[in-house]
């Protein structure tokens, strides 16, 4: 049975750029939620997608959803691991709630909506999940539960996670093949159905999780699966305790094994913050954790006004090591900032951008769009190629 359901979103709002429309290769697209008026809280509030220069400064263009209406797209105020959007094959994944702005406790509701945007900011195509419950026919994914970060694949398909309440359970991984949903996650005993950020790298499904045994970075199945059942294998164990979110991760020495990653960790804590882990004899190891205050200092040891982050992309090259994008923890007005790694340990940040009051920064990814053949080189962007290679 379909649950296919795709139609423009003629009424996106486009504001803060005369000549808002395509995006820029290596500029920077962040999810935010808010309004800038009513309080962030559990109640379904309005969902941007802003894009920024990676100098930061103000935003290139802003794209708002409808709050109202059969287009709408929202997303909950105060549920820190919900709106994780990706950017795949110059596809951006947006997650969301086909709910009216305002509705109480939206986070827990079966009304969950992908929106896969083109690369001029327009909407190829506008995905209903279905709405009968766990148990229903079709059943929902992350049915009475949150929806917290999608992958587009294509114009029409995507991978999205999240966790589920009820039985059987519906949390996981998910496959939207254009037409139906797949749960390409394992629920047997032991595999994980709570997970939180999706990426692709290298051609493999990656997911990130802070529940049961499988806390850190872990691959599902092998390669892109499209069938029910595949099992999780956990790759970067960082630990009891750790809360992964978003994620990067690079092959440095191009022999098609990822060996350098960063994890956005949200404690606040010693170990929170931007994690550094590399990859020798087949095993990862943690090299450092850092926090990041308001001014940018970077410290290993917590400290008042010290925050985690929970929004990460990057690139890197070997010229300039990599460069990373973060979003701070700050339950409003949090932070864009940039870190460097060059292979020196960092002890600062650059603030690029704050979200405003009544806002909130989610999810953050590099815009790269598919070059034609022999274009690389004008793509003009540094570390561009670098983050090309991780996808």
């Amino acid at each position: 049975m379909s649950s296919h359901s795709m139609t423009a979103i003629a009424a996106l709002s486009i504001v803060g750029s005369a000549s808002a429309g395509v995006f820029v290769n290596g500029n920077l697209l962040v999810q935010r939620i808010g309004d800038g008026t009513t309080t962030l809280g559990s109640a379904a509030a309005a969902v941007s997608v802003l894009e920024y220069s990676r100098s930061g400064g103000s935003a290139v263009q802003t794209i708002t959803f409808p709050t109202t209406g059969s287009n709408q797209v929202t997303d909950s105020g105060s549920a820190t691991s919900n709106g994780y959007l990706n950017v795949y094959n110059g596809y951006v994944g947006v997650s969301g709630y086909n709910t009216a702005a305002g509705t109480t406790s939206v986070a827990g509701l079966n009304t969950k909506v992908g929106t896969v945007l083109n690369g001029d900011g327009t909407v190829a195509s506008r995905n209903l999940f279905p709405t009968g419950g766990a148990a229903g026919n079709p059943p929902s994914p992350f049915a009475g539960n949150n929806f917290r970060s999608m992958i587009a694949t294509g114009a029409n398909t995507f991978y999205a996670t999240g966790t589920a309440t009820g039985s059987p359970s519906t949390g996981g991984a998910w496959y939207y093949d254009g037409s139906a949903f797949t749960q390409v996650s394992s629920t047997t005993t032991g595999q994980p159905t709570n997970l939180r950020n999706v990426e692709i790298y290298n051609n493999q499904l990656y997911v990130s999780s802070s529940a049961g045994s499988f806390i850190g970075i872990s691959s599902i199945g092998s390669g892109l699966p499209t069938a029910s059942g595949q099992a999780a294998s956990l790759q970067i164990n960082m630990g009891a305790g750790a809360s992964p979110y978003g994620f990067v991760m690079f092959d440095t020495n191009s022999d098609s094994v990822l060996d350098l990653a960063y994890i956005a960790d949200d404690r606040t804590t010693a170990g929170g913050g931007l994690q550094k882990w590399t990859l020798s004899g087949g095993t990862w190891s943690s090299s450092w954790a850092l926090l990041v205050n308001g001014t940018g200092t970077l410290q290993a040891t917590a400290g008042s006004g010290f925050a985690g982050l929970r929004g990460l992309t990057g690139t890197w090259d070997a010229v300039n090591g990599a460069q990373l994008f973060a979003t701070t923890t700050e339950t409003t007005n949090n932070r864009l900032i940039s870190i460097i790694d060059n292979g020196i340990m960092p002890t600062s940040a650059t603030n690029l951008a704050s979200a405003g009051a009544n806002y909130v920064f989610r999810g953050v990814d590099v815009y790269n769009a598919i070059p034609a053949p022999g274009a690389l080189a004008l793509l003009g962007v540094a570390g561009l190629i670098g983050a090309r290679r991780r996808r």
